[in-house]
């Protein structure tokens, strides 16, 4: 950016002050800096300008990584171009901060962010910052924000994440009011070697919301004086769920054990009056890995569900050809929109579709004129779409009924006709997902598959939604994936470099 030259002048290092504002973080090698100064000299003047508190003495706008060489190098003087104070002093040094030429070092991520948060914080607009920057204005923003949490920005910095993924961790406390949890988050990514995608990320956000509300859960309850049941017991056949509906203190007082095996679902146990057959180590192991399933599979489910918004949302997620032949994989399905898929599209264009509040009926009048202006936005929204976000989405919500139950084993089991035939539309979109959307189900989803595959007779249809299960040979992680691809998973195979 452009300004009027100032006068040349050699000042004292001691009148000489940075600016406590200044966003530069990183000033890279002071040393080999100052020993450049003192041996071939000061080629470049720092901008100064009269200090505004101290009467003779000049504040740094910019330049402060060769003030700081000077002062290492023992420099008396330093050449400085004097300008006039300007108006807006926190303006004129982020300016200068982010306009840095190609000869110094250039900021570092967090001291952009910083300097993009005061450009918005002195009124700036993204269009303003985009276009004097050189910056994508879609990215000012998400950039900017990343000016309050270092550590997040370091992780960006390194290519660990990039800046949607970035913008969804910074939304965990936000959302969650729990720092703990935040902290937690970036700790398990700065010990990561590899990228993380978004979808990882968000699978690790859900999971570590999901035990959080699980040890609140316990918390509140053994504050009460609640036992918690243990796998010996669980199994042992002495003990059994009671379906007794009861308060936490008639439980704890009939001598019942809790097991919270979802975030929201405690279940009590009662012990047995009558001896029953002890487990099988096999059987319990089968049972334990549904319990462990019932608990993990609505994150999983939360997750998918996000990686697919993010899908429908990014115009350039899949190509024309991908789109046409989704679109045609899908189409002779229409039908008419039932509650879940109207909810999904609620979802994916940020327009909730709207319930009853209070005592409202779900047939009453007002509820009514609601659904109805929901669904002129609704419409106006989805026609601005471009056609493969419209096929996308039209993708996902055909998934609606199999979605809807998938936080659950109950839908990957087909050991009967009936369970069969519920679980091949969930087949069936999963393989949508791994063929167009390059989708790679979790290992919750993949045990979840093979364990129901096996329990499964073989007159039934078993088949997975893609080729085979395949053990990494870099890893040892197992993925079900395309029976043609490399042994080695997305990434150990390079994915995540």
């Amino acid at each position: 950016m452009s300004r009027k030259p100032g006068q040349l002048k050699m000042l004292p290092t001691s009148a000489i002050h940075p600016d406590p504002k200044n966003p530069r973080t990183d000033m890279g090698d002071i040393d080999q800096l100052a020993h450049e100064l003192k041996s071939v000299g000061q080629m470049d003047a720092i901008t100064v300008y009269p200090h505004p508190e101290r009467e003779g003495d000049y504040k740094i706008q910019g330049g402060h990584r060769r003030h700081a060489a000077a002062l290492r190098a023992g420099l008396t003087e330093l050449k400085c171009e004097v300008v006039p104070a300007p108006a807006n002093a926190d303006m004129a040094l982020f300016t200068e901060a982010l306009s840095t030429g190609t000869n110094h070092l250039p900021l570092d991520h967090l001291g952009q962010s910083q300097a993009l948060q005061g450009l918005l914080t002195e009124g700036k607009t993204e269009a303003w910052i985009a276009k004097n920057f050189n910056i994508d204005k879609a990215e000012v923003k998400p950039r900017a924000r990343l000016a309050s949490q270092p550590k997040v920005a370091k992780l960006h910095e390194r290519g660990t994440i990039d800046l949607l993924t970035a913008a969804d961790i910074l939304d965990v406390e936000t959302e969650t009011g729990d720092g703990s949890l935040f902290e937690s988050v970036v700790d398990d990514l700065e010990s990561s070697r590899w990228k993380q995608d978004q979808h990882d990320v968000t699978r690790l956000i859900e999971q570590k919301k999901a035990n959080a509300k699980r040890n609140v859960l316990r918390v509140e309850l053994t504050g009460q004086g609640a036992v918690e049941i243990d796998s010996e017991n669980r199994y042992s056949g002495k003990w059994s769920k009671t379906d007794a509906v009861l308060s936490v203190e008639e439980h704890i007082a009939a001598g019942h054990q809790f097991d919270v095996s979802t975030p929201e679902t405690v279940n009590w146990w009662a012990k047995t009056k009558t001896k029953a057959k002890q487990v099988s180590p096999e059987r319990k192991a089968e049972l334990e890995l549904v319990r462990r399933l019932n608990g993990t599979l609505p994150t999983s489910k939360a997750a998918r569900q996000q990686f697919v918004v993010s899908k429908i949302q990014d115009k350039k997620a899949l190509t024309e050809a991908e789109d046409r032949e989704l679109f045609a994989s899908i189409f002779f399905a229409a039908k008419e929109l039932n509650r879940e898929q109207e909810q999904l599209i609620g979802q994916a264009i940020n327009l909730p579709f709207p319930e009853p509040e209070g005592d409202e009926s779900e047939y009453g009048e007002t509820v009514k004129d609601r659904r109805a202006k929901w669904a002129d936005q609704a419409y106006e929204l989805v026609w601005k779409m471009t056609l493969g976000q419209q096929v996308r989405l039209y993708a996902w919500i055909q998934a609606a009924p199999a979605e809807d139950m998938a936080h659950k084993f109950n839908l990957y089991q087909r050991d009967s006709w009936e369970k069969a035939a519920r679980w091949k539309p969930m087949r069936v979109w999963y393989q949508r997902l791994i063929n167009f959307f390059d989708y790679i189900p979790d290992r919750d989803e993949v045990d979840a598959m093979l364990f129901a595959a096996n329990q499964a007779g073989k007159h039934l249809d078993v088949e997975l939604p893609v080729g085979a299960e395949v053990t990494c040979a870099g890893c040892g992680q197992h993925q079900v994936i395309a029976a043609d691809v490399s042994t080695l998973c997305p990434t150990c195979d390079g994915g995540g470099n």
